[in-house]
């Protein structure tokens, strides 16, 4: 097994990755507005590719004390070096590491209780939470893990909830994705109680992959973090809540979502590439908030970035992969595209299907996951990861009239701006090989491509 991280924070993980290539971090000395310029600074470097998606540092934020960190998830190399592996393994790694868990280490106080406010000192503006996009409904934390209890059980939840600034001590939220969290409330709401919450924001990674994982109501997702890292997770007592926070994070923000308030909340700029309007209007009424001495603020670029779109594609294409799995033994490879938005398309690579089995694989991948519109099935000479690659399997061993098939009216994606009231449509695309002695791809020697690649490296010094 991978040797574990030395220290389960964010500031431990950005000198790794530092000290890995100093380039993939890009410092910003110069002053930026608080609104706007870390999202467009992130996006410009998408279109322009200058720079391999850097982790952004800005240091100088308005008028806040705070740095700012971005981009951090925008690279499947950044998740491998999270894990310990090569990224080539990074899904394989994920999926095999989802039935471990280690218990959490509990402590009476951590560094992120460094700096404490509380009642009248408690203001949302000491942090700089930004406005991403113009039609954004306000100010949005997009990196907030929500740590909370079942209400009968008290088995620990984290999750990722976009949070929009309503106040200083308030935030509007949406558990549009209708599961744990959701279902408390729900259930708090039936007893008319609050569910008492911490909201961490900047962490290592590992911690960020437990609020991504998916899994059992009856899991400690703190275990879940322990089992990703191959150590136990270190978590302290909040002062104002009943729940325990990860000693080491950046910044919490405890409080409660208040039962049976709604209040407007949005539009958003989600992964879709378009605004979201829906919301189920959960309101949280912030009671303190702490952080480290010389905490980091650590922001997701919203919207269709890289960093958002990979934090929904490389949890999910673990989870379709071992689903895949329990049926198909040879399942190689599984990619959710950007081009997809990380959500609504998948590609299936397959070793020697025997006639029929896309068609099975395709459907087990929507059953797993009712987000996919489109799932297309290819063979294993096929990069999964490369758009190209697969359109030129469809280009060259799809026909139209044999390979496609479509079902109508299932139930899709809350977000997909297409859907009908929750109905849409599901396409399978089986791109495989069309007999055994179909023609063969032209190749090239492993040797020679080694050399080319010395050359090159050579060439450019």
């Amino acid at each position: 097994m991978p040797a574990s991280p030395e220290s389960l924070n964010l500031r431990a993980f950005l000198a790794q990755v530092e000290r890995g290539n100093p380039k993939d971090i890009l410092r910003f000395k110069e002053r930026i507005a608080l609104d706007y310029d870390a999202t467009a600074v992130a996006l410009e470097l998408e279109r322009g590719r200058a720079w391999q998606a850097p982790v952004l540092w800005f240091e100088n934020v308005a008028d806040s004390a705070f740095p700012v960190v971005t981009n951090v998830f925008a690279t499947r190399g950044r998740y491998a070096m999270a894990l310990g592996v090569e990224e080539d393994r990074l899904i394989e790694e994920w999926a095999l590491r989802g039935d471990r868990s280690l218990e959490p280490v509990l402590h009476d106080k951590g560094p992120v209780q460094d700096v404490v406010y509380r009642g009248a000192d408690v203001d949302l503006a000491r942090i700089p939470i930004k406005k991403h996009f113009e039609r954004d409904g306000g100010r949005y934390i997009t990196n907030g893990i929500i740590i909370a209890k079942d209400p009968e059980t008290g088995v620990r939840n984290a999750s990722h909830h976009r949070m929009q600034v309503k106040g200083r001590t308030r935030l509007g939220t949406s558990l549009h994705s209708r599961r744990h969290l959701w279902d408390y409330v729900r259930r708090a709401e039936e007893l008319k109680k609050e569910i008492p919450i911490a909201i961490v924001i900047g962490g290592h990674p590992l911690m960020t992959f437990a609020g991504l994982w998916k899994g059992s109501m009856s899991i400690d997702e703190y275990s879940v973090a322990g089992g990703l890292a191959g150590r136990a997770l270190d978590i302290s007592k909040c002062v104002t809540v009943p729940i325990e926070v990860p000693a080491e994070g950046e910044i919490v923000l405890e409080g409660h979502i208040l039962p049976g308030v709604r209040e407007p909340e949005g539009p958003f700029a989600e992964f879709t590439g378009y605004h979201s309007e829906r919301s189920t209007e959960n309101v949280i009424e912030v009671t303190a908030i702490t952080h480290r001495k010389g905490a980091i603020y650590q922001d997701v670029v919203g919207g269709m970035s890289d960093e958002h779109c990979s934090m929904l594609a490389v949890p999910q294409e673990a989870r379709l992969l071992r689903a895949l799995r329990g049926t198909f033994s040879n399942v190689t490879k599984v990619s959710y595209p950007k081009s997809g938005t990380c959500r609504f398309h998948a590609v299936i690579a397959m070793r020697n299907p025997v006639p029929g089995q896309q068609k099975n694989a395709a459907m087990i991948a929507f059953a797993e996951d009712i987000s996919l519109k489109l799932v297309i099935v290819v063979d294993d000479d096929v990069d999964v990861f490369d758009d190209q690659d697969v359109f030129w399997a469809m280009a060259t061993r799809m026909q139209a009239d044999d390979d496609i098939d479509v079902i109508r009216n299932a139930f899709g994606a809350i977000l997909d701006p297409s859907n009908d009231n929750g109905k849409t449509a599901k396409m399978i695309i089986d791109a495989t090989k069309p007999r055994p002695d179909f023609s063969q791809r032209h190749t090239l020697p492993a040797d020679a491509i080694a050399r080319a690649k010395a050359l090159i490296a050579r060439a450019r010094g």
